[in-house]
């Protein structure tokens, strides 16, 4: 009988899970939001995806069990409302779905939790569910981001970083997805700062309306991308990934864990 391990609970079917018998639970979690006239609006989803998902499975390539929910495409962009259909739920709603997801997967006997995010908006959010979940015994939870398992030598490729729908997220969807992008309309959309100057120079942490900070919805110099750079990036987290969910996975149990 065939069966599939690789991790994507999407892809599995019931005999399938219950042989994988899952230690570690992967919830990759993204946005639907305006990434500028270039990018569709699914660019963080797509991306922190390709990486969940390539993760799980290079995991369970090398040993673990490790399961992968599905990506969760609304999140917190209440900054964004001046767009259209900038998709937002309330801060609590969110929260409150995170904590469910990891009540759900502790009901299978799943305490390891893996969030992997995609979109900016979201650690506090998900750190304050972490703070609040570590009163919990036997729980171990962490949060990394879409190209956090990348290597340094691997992101070194980018020319003009930016935190938006610039060079970093133009190549990967140009990788992912190059039907989905208008290359004719790849720019350099300058951000706009703060007339206060002490905002910037005391490192003084707001939340910015976007329409203020990047009035075209993207920003940064997207002018060097290519296809190439992303997949260098997204296969390198793919691979770094896959490593830390297979420790994760095949590390003991004991009281002092992760210790």
């Amino acid at each position: 009988m065939r069966q599939n391990f690789s991790g994507i609970l999407e892809e599995m079917t019931i005999d399938d899970v219950r042989a994988l018998t899952p230690n570690v639970a992967v919830i990759p979690i993204g946005s639907t939001e305006p990434h500028g006239p270039a990018l569709p609006y699914g660019t963080d989803s797509f991306q922190v995806e390709y990486v969940a998902y390539g993760g799980t499975r290079k995991a369970n390539e090398l040993g673990g069990r490790v399961l992968c929910l599905p990506t969760q495409r609304m999140s917190l962009n209440n900054n964004f409302r001046v767009f259209p259909f900038a998709c937002r739920m309330q801060v609590p709603t969110f929260m409150n779905l995170l904590k469910d997801l990891v009540a759900m997967c502790r009901a299978e006997n799943v305490h390891r939790i893996v969030f992997i995010n995609g979109h900016g908006g979201n650690p506090d959010a998900i750190r304050a569910v972490q703070r609040d979940l570590a009163a919990q015994d036997g729980l171990f939870t962490c949060l990394i981001s879409t190209g956090s398992c990348a290597s340094e030598d691997a992101k070194a490729i980018w020319e003009n970083r930016s935190d938006h729908a610039g060079e970093e997220e133009t190549s990967q969807i140009m990788f992912l997805r190059p039907e989905l992008v208008r290359e004719d309309l790849i720019a350099n959309n300058p951000p706009q700062y703060p007339k206060l100057k002490t905002l910037r120079e005391f490192d003084i942490d707001f939340v910015r309306p976007w329409h203020l900070y990047l009035p075209a919805s993207a920003g940064g110099d997207a002018r060097k991308a290519s296809p190439q750079k992303g997949e260098t990036v997204l296969n390198s987290a793919v691979e770094g990934s896959g490593r830390f969910f297979a420790e994760l996975s095949q590390t003991e149990d004991s009281e002092t864990f992760p210790y």
